[in-house]
């Protein structure tokens, strides 16, 4: 055989090669660990990688609700994670680091006094670098990741799109969120923009994210905790489904006048109330579809 030839093989398998994406074995248990490489408190993290899947694997990022209970919230989705292959990452923020509303649902930006905090110190800040250190623990390669947050958690997302324009988010959903963020400056952060740095730019950015905005129909009870059961949270309704469509509305409204593109879905879910478990089929359908596979 010529050396030629030789050559010419020789680059066929090293191409072939290349183009096969790697493959990512399966976390072993206790399927977690504690995220400190950042400036705030440590934060706990709980994985799963399915069976078969390539460092292209799609990622979701689950931020639980008020309860923080991350071991539920992770494992309502892993079912849906090994039917439609993509990676789940639960975040545990818990209580005695992020003690309330303000320092969860509403990323920390503010203290309950109106203080702006740190911004290296905010919960929000953290996501992004979580994301990377999955990458470089497992041996992923993607660029972004998908992100649902439900009630507390739902309150969460939808303002992190908003505070971090740049993220590296794929598509989000914001799932029954106890209370809302609306877009405008007359009313003080964390139900409106008063207080806080954000400019039409990252507004302009927010409407256009893909974003879904998921409801149950039935989530129509009282919710309990001091900010999404005060005077400003009831301002904007009596309860999660009435809020989240405020939101959508409102936004929808403020892109118009602005002539803005707008991005988000409205799902209101028939039969379903305040309901993690439930929501989360309907969120997987919007978030994973047949392009995001891999």
């Amino acid at each position: 055989m010529t050396l030629v030839r030789l050559f010419l093989i020789f680059l066929i398998v090293f191409s072939c090669d290349s183009a096969t994406p790697k493959v990512i074995n399966q976390v072993e248990p206790p399927w977690g660990y504690v995220f400190e490489d950042w400036e705030g408190n440590p934060i706990d993290v709980i994985t799963y990688i399915p069976p078969d899947a390539t460092e292209k694997t799609p990622l979701l990022m689950v931020i639980p609700g008020a309860s923080r209970d991350a071991q539920r919230f992770h494992a309502s989705w892993l079912d849906l994670a090994k039917k439609n292959h993509f990676s789940v990452l639960t975040i545990g923020a818990k209580k005695s680091f992020f003690p309330d509303e303000y320092s969860y649902n509403a990323g920390g930006v503010i203290d309950s006094d109106g203080t702006i905090k740190d911004e290296n110190l905010r919960l929000f800040s953290v996501i992004e670098p979580i994301f990377n250190d999955f990458k470089k623990r497992y041996g992923f390669s993607i660029k972004k990741f998908h992100l649902f947050g439900h009630s507390a958690g739902g309150g969460f997302v939808h303002r992190y799109l908003l505070f971090h324009p740049k993220a590296p988010i794929e598509k989000a959903v914001a799932a029954n969120p106890a209370f809302v963020t609306l877009p405008t400056k007359e009313i003080d952060y964390p139900f409106g923009l008063k207080n806080v740095p954000i400019f039409d730019k990252q507004l302009e950015s927010w409407m256009k994210k893909d974003l879904a905005i998921i409801l149950g129909e039935d989530d129509i009870g009282p919710r309990t905790k001091p900010l999404s059961n005060g005077t400003k949270a009831r301002a904007q309704g009596p309860n999660c489904l009435e809020r989240g469509k405020l939101l959508f509305n409102e936004t929808k409204r403020i892109a118009d006048k602005m002539n803005e593109d707008f991005n988000w879905e409205l799902i209101i879910v028939p039969g379903v109330g305040h309901d993690n478990y439930n929501l989360a089929p309907f969120a997987s359908i919007y978030l994973f579809d047949e392009n995001d596979k891999q």
